[in-house]
């Protein structure tokens, strides 16, 4: 290993002009963004898991069935579910649902605001109209 052992004189610098104005000029949003990234251990995780998938796929293109998880009997292919619909967790259905659960709860909840209002305002009156003197 040599070094240089040559002292640089005193007004010059070791470091190219160059390199120097680039060092002057880069903001930390500017080196932030040159800097390399490296993905997350789930990134890598999901990343090894389709390269995997794919290589399966690949060996086996003509395949229509998928054996079980525990080398059993032979999944058929229609019951085999698209690679996505196990990300999302919802369905057609589930998504009506939620609405009307939803408006249900709008209406529930008007009314509820209304009685108590009523109950609010005129307390004589509410009671008048529950025990039906009037």
């Amino acid at each position: 290993m040599t070094t240089d052992s040559a002292p640089t004189p005193e007004g010059e610098s070791s470091i190219p002009d160059e390199v120097w104005e680039q060092f002057l000029s880069d903001n930390e949003r500017d080196i932030r963004a040159s800097a390399p990234k490296e993905p997350s251990a789930r990134a890598r995780i999901v990343a090894r898991r389709l390269r995997e998938q794919e290589a399966r796929a690949a060996a086996a293109p003509g395949s229509k069935r998928r054996r079980g998880r525990r080398g059993g009997a032979a999944v058929p292919a229609s019951r085999i579910p698209d690679d996505t619909s196990w990300r999302t967790g919802r369905t057609d259905e589930s998504d009506r649902r939620r609405l009307r659960r939803g408006r249900l709860r709008g209406m529930v909840a008007v009314v509820l605001l209304v009685v108590i209002l009523l109950i609010v305002l005129s307390p004589s009156h509410a009671w008048s109209l529950v025990t039906g003197k009037g």
